[in-house]
């Protein structure tokens, strides 16, 4: 038995039927963004800020640990 007989051979015509039939040839629908409210911008800020503090945490303690 060959490995090739295994195998499903799709055409270009075969795969166009099936992403018609999926509907991947239409485009998406448009999104738009949304207003925050106020505690959600707050809670964003915080993660940005916690992410920037581990950041310097990190870097400091690869510096030391370096050598440095």
């Amino acid at each position: 038995m060959n490995n090739h007989d295994r195998f499903v051979t799709d055409t270009a015509a075969d795969i166009a039927a099936i992403a018609r039939t999926e509907g991947w040839l239409v485009p998406p629908a448009p999104i738009g963004r949304i207003a925050l409210r106020p505690w959600q911008q707050a809670v964003f800020w915080g993660l940005r800020i916690y992410i920037g503090i581990m950041l310097v945490i990190m870097g400091l303690g690869f510096f030391h640990v370096a050598g440095g």
